[in-house]
């Protein structure tokens, strides 16, 4: 049940906030707030004071909302500013909020609030931003120097390449009382604990399938009984899993042994998983989660650690191909996919030793993101997105989407027809079709659509055949698209048929056909 809480600042009036009593809903509160709204922000006028203002009140108030939930003092402050020219968001936490040791016990305050801002400086207008988080004037992780101190395992790698996948949280138990709890509390019919092993599993095997790696998994799959709570094993976080697999190794999966935090196991669940990665000895590590913020909030993000800028390639090439398999798919070519990677402090990023990312996949918290969380087209073209991303990394490539080179307009005499290459770029899933729409055809004209279907990469060149039957003399039109297997379609390329009647020939009415050859390319 929640508990209400009441602030009255100095600037606003914080009318509630809505704290649960249980783990899962560390931030799971809401705000209502009589000056301003994510939906409905300030006009910026001509200045950026006012969003600056609007920005550091809600941090204020998500920060005291955190402190208050750890039983601290609400005298530690934040503030928040945007550079519009730059588009660069800064939030600079000031002193008395660092912990003692890097024990990822801020990490789900810091992506709350930064998630809400950025909602904020959306609806403001301002677009895409980087965002740089600063405590006392430094990025967190150069408050805590370190180098990455899990051991590797005596085993060689696999030639073919292998990665580990992890499902974002699951059931742990809650100290001193020991009670079981996701850590996630649930949205929309959403509970992050439970949906995210279904994206795991599809990220998986088309890591396997497409990319031939082989595949570990933090969270164990299966609906066996773990014997402790009695719930699925698919049910439970990575620290679970990894106490069954390696039970002496208690520094992957209970690092945090001396803690006295009733949420140590979340933090202990954070630490394994990297320290998982590292001891197996694999090339990436990829952390599937779904996103939480204010309600406006929405879209897909991709992190990469701030100490670790070599991914950063890693993240914008992943989000490149996410954006490109989901906005081809019907009912998401609108959905909100960046263009650029978030440089953030997560544990999972920071203590692995290999090339790393969190793909927060959509926001738990909007509802519209909520329903294409549950839609298996979405679950799908958003894992077939991060599978391509790092398949195309590992290769040495870059984002590239699928785009068809012009085609030059052709003369053609009655009967006649002609060979004509489709030139793309981009590195589509074969097989692939060339589909050519006819969008301007003479009155009284029959002008037939045509598909070439071309199974491999290696059946080259790329080709339609064009052809005009006992036809008069007239231009035709068409557009021609490459459309892969992922149901990626380049842009459509307007091109023309100039057809000739031949001399002394003669036109033969409604039965004048022009069109484009189907074929099959093995």
């Amino acid at each position: 049940m929640a508990r209400p809480y009441i602030f009255h600042g100095a600037d606003m009036d914080i009318r509630r906030i809505l704290l649960s009593g249980g783990l899962a809903s560390i931030l799971a509160f809401n705000v209502v707030c009589p000056c301003a709204s994510a939906s409905n922000p300030p006009p910026l006028g001509d200045t950026d004071a006012a969003l600056d203002l609007l920005l550091t009140r809600k941090a204020q108030e998500i920060l005291n909302g955190y402190r208050l939930r750890e039983s601290k003092s609400l005298g530690a402050t934040v503030s928040a500013s945007v550079d519009i020219s730059q588009r660069r968001m800064v939030i600079r936490f000031g002193p008395g909020i660092l912990p003692m040791e890097d024990d990822h016990s801020l990490e789900e305050m810091e992506q709350y609030l930064r998630n809400t801002l950025e909602g904020y400086v959306l609806q403001a207008g301002v677009g895409e931003v980087e965002i740089v988080v600063l405590y006392e004037g430094k990025l967190y992780w150069e408050h805590f120097p370190r180098s990455v101190i899990a051991p590797r395992q005596a085993v060689p790698r696999q030639t073919g390449g292998s990665a580990i996948v992890s499902a974002g949280h699951g059931l742990l138990r809650v100290h001193p009382g020991l009670q079981w709890e996701f850590q996630r509390p649930e949205w929309h019919g959403i509970r992050e604990d439970l949906i995210t092993p279904g994206y795991a599993d599809e990220l998986a095997r088309l890591l396997a399938d497409r990319g031939g790696l082989t595949v570990h998994r933090a969270r164990r799959v299966g609906n066996d009984v773990h014997p402790d709570s009695m719930q699925p094993w698919q049910e439970m976080s990575a620290r679970y899993n990894l106490r069954n697999l390696l039970p002496e190794r208690t520094d992957i999966w209970h690092h945090f042994a001396g803690s006295n935090r009733n949420d140590r196991e979340v933090l202990d669940d954070i630490r394994a998983r990297p320290y998982y990665a590292n001891h197996l000895g694999v090339d990436a590590m990829l952390s599937i989660h779904t996103n939480a913020g204010d309600p406006v909030a929405r879209g897909t993000r991709v992190h990469y650690h701030a100490s670790k800028p070599g991914d950063r390639l890693l993240a914008d090439i992943t989000l490149c191909y996410m954006r490109e398999i989901i906005n081809s798919q019907d009912g998401y070519v609108e959905f909100p996919v960046p263009r650029s990677g978030a440089a953030a402090g997560h544990g999972e990023n920071s203590f692995a030793a290999m090339p790393s990312l969190v793909v927060e996949v959509a926001f738990h918290t909007n509802a519209a993101d909520a329903a294409a969380l549950q839609d298996p087209v979405f679950r799908t073209a958003s894992m077939k997105g991060v599978e391509k991303g790092y398949r195309l990394f590992r290769e040495g490539k870059d984002c590239l989407p699928l785009k068809a080179e012009p085609i030059g307009g052709i003369h053609l005499s009655a009967g006649g027809s002609k060979q004509v290459d489709v030139v793309f770029e981009g590195y589509p899933q074969y097989p692939i079709e060339l589909i050519t729409t006819n969008v301007g055809c003479p009155p009284g004209w029959t002008c037939t659509d045509g598909r070439v279907r071309i199974e491999t990469p290696d059946a080259k060149p790329s080709q339609i055949t064009l052809r005009c039957e006992n036809a008069g003399s007239a231009p035709i039109f068409w557009d021609t698209q490459v459309v892969d297997d992922d149901g990626v379609k380049s842009p459509p390329v307007r091109h023309w048929v100039q057809c000739t009647r031949r001399p002394g020939g003669a036109v033969s009415g409604p039965g004048v056909t022009a069109g484009i050859e189907a074929a099959t390319a093995g």
